[in-house]
């Protein structure tokens, strides 16, 4: 019997651990002082800054299908984390693990996990500090708590954000709510590159970490925050926070030309866009004087950043198309 033909009940919890993490272990990882195989975790944490924590999670079932690719679940479960960070300007340093699996979860499966975490880990620079592993009764999950640093008190928050702010975007918002439609069979995307591109904005959702230190950095940044649940409903969550409202132009939407094309075909997908969720681009706020110095940050490390509406004093988020109000069946995802 080997890993690739065996089940987790099969191998053994400490088996499993020697096997199949070993390709996550990194003996001299920066700032880990004790790592996995203790009861908890010490980490280094330079005076001069502050540490940032968050988790989140991966349900088999709601966030993936039982045939999803294991590997793009173990980057995706790793990235939406450090899309949490990046929206606070830190920089990811360091993650812990909780995993609940079935006892008749191909051994294969946990391999394919860990391989897609040790990619996503390599490509921004965070190692993994510890973590458990648990049966489950029914289904997989994956929980990431990442941890990151920021320098002392320039934490961006969703609190900031002053009326007359202009709004931006980075990126481009809602090919992962297409791709979405499009593996579920809700919408056909007849080009194959088109379809590609906007199912792999879905799988492997681009944090933008350099981005989130620039501008942190520039201290120019009223509020921020991460699209996870979708641009307005985001954006209402910060505008909830700062007391405030929002008015922002669907024509001025940043769209990739897949999604362009796509709403081409059909004009009515454009609530799909705005609310569908998992984008994980960030929602920036600065004074109207702060724009050209963003525009510029941005530039340097390669993320578009576009302007798309205004704060307002007014404690309501108001969407206008064509200089009319657009309605919105719902303002985004909702987990109950």
């Amino acid at each position: 019997m080997t890993l690739e033909t065996s089940t987790l009940v099969q191998v053994g919890e400490f088996e499993l651990i020697r096997d199949c993490f070993a390709p996550l272990h990194t003996p001299a990882a920066p700032g880990v002082v004790i790592g996995i195989g203790d009861d908890a975790a010490v980490l280094a944490v330079p005076r001069t800054q502050q540490l940032l924590a968050t988790v989140d999670a991966l349900v088999e079932g709601i966030h993936f299908s039982p045939d999803a690719d294991p590997f793009l679940v173990g980057q995706k479960a790793l990235r939406v984390n450090l899309s949490d960070i990046a929206a606070m300007g830190g920089q990811p340093s360091w993650y812990l693990l909780s995993l609940g699996l079935p006892g008749n979860t191909p051994t294969a499966w946990l391999t394919g996990l860990v391989q897609g975490l040790r990619v996503a880990g390599e490509a921004f620079g965070v190692h993994i500090a510890g973590g458990n592993t648990t049966g489950s009764p029914a289904g997989r999950s994956i929980h990431v708590s990442m941890f990151g640093l920021v320098s002392q008190d320039r934490a961006l928050t969703r609190k900031g954000a002053l009326a007359g702010d202009r709004i931006l975007v980075s990126g481009t918002i809602g090919d992962a709510a297409l791709g979405l439609a499009s593996r579920q069979g809700r919408w056909t995307v007849e080009d194959p590159a088109d379809r590609a591109f906007l199912e792999a904005r879905l799988d492997l959702p681009e944090p933008r970490v350099a981005l989130g230190v620039a501008v942190s950095d520039a201290a120019a940044v009223h509020a921020m925050i991460d699209v996870s649940d979708g641009l307005v409903a985001d954006l209402g969550h910060l505008c909830q926070a700062s007391g405030v409202g929002a008015r922002i132009d669907a024509a001025r939407i940043p769209l990739s030309d897949a999604a362009q094309r796509q709403l081409v075909k059909d004009p009515t997908l454009l609530s799909t866009l705005l609310t569908g969720g998992e984008d994980y681009e960030l929602i920036v706020t600065a004074a109207e004087g702060a724009l050209d110095m963003l525009l510029t940050v941005a530039r340097q490390t390669g993320v578009p950043l576009t302007e798309i509406g205004e704060i307002t004093a007014t404690p309501e988020l108001e969407v206008v198309s064509n200089g009319q109000p657009l309605v919105l069946e719902h303002k985004g995802w909702r987990h109950f």
